[in-house]
């Protein structure tokens, strides 16, 4: 008998912390501030991830930077060419096909255009769209504030079901085990009334 409620004891003893590690994995799991503070660092190891794809880590970027200067030296030294031999080359290259002029003249007409300062009626025409850009914006505004504040609600509902969920998961979780003492406890009480 006393093996038997020794063995029951150490049964219980192994229960207990069994259901006290899952317990405080299910406090882990629902507290909301460890899970935005999981959420928080997934987030920065995804951009942190994302920004070394796009940009390279920092050792790729100054061997970059380097490249990239003797690049731009070597292009400056082009483009000078390139300029001072443009005439020439835009007449050879335009001429009998009147497409490539036509598509030449039109890239000239637009390198002005944009050099030119804004006319009047440019101006006007950008003053009266400029309200309705406004309008626009304001509502684009508005829409994401409303979107922002749903899902703040959202957000707030699903983190107390949840927490109400985990809660009577953990007394449910007690009460078993209360009742899984007591049916321990009974045989080990009759075994030793019997003795």
């Amino acid at each position: 008998m006393g093996e038997e409620s020794e063995a029951l004891r150490s049964d219980i003893e192994r229960r207990r912390e069994s259901m006290s590690g899952t317990i405080d994995a299910i406090e882990d799991r629902v507290v909301p501030s460890r899970i935005i503070e999981r959420r928080r660092t997934a987030i920065k190891e995804r951009v942190s991830d994302l920004k070394e794809r796009v940009m390279g880590s920092a050792h790729s970027a100054g061997d970059r930077a380097a490249a990239s200067t003797d690049r731009m030296s070597e292009g400056m030294s082009h483009a000078a060419e390139a300029v001072t031999n443009a005439p020439e080359q835009v007449q050879r290259a335009t001429a009998g096909s009147p497409l490539i002029a036509g598509a030449v003249a039109f890239g000239l007409g637009a390198l002005v255009a944009v050099l030119l300062p804004e006319t009047e009626s440019e101006q006007r025409a950008v003053a009266a769209v400029q309200p309705q850009l406004a309008a626009a914006t304001d509502t684009v505004k508005d829409v994401g504030q409303q979107a922002l504040e749903t899902a703040k609600s959202s957000a707030q509902d699903a983190a107390e079901d949840l927490k109400s969920s985990a809660t009577d998961h953990a007394h449910e979780m007690t009460a078993e085990a209360q009742d899984a003492a007591a049916q321990l406890k009974d045989p080990a009480q009759q075994g030793a009334s019997t003795r």
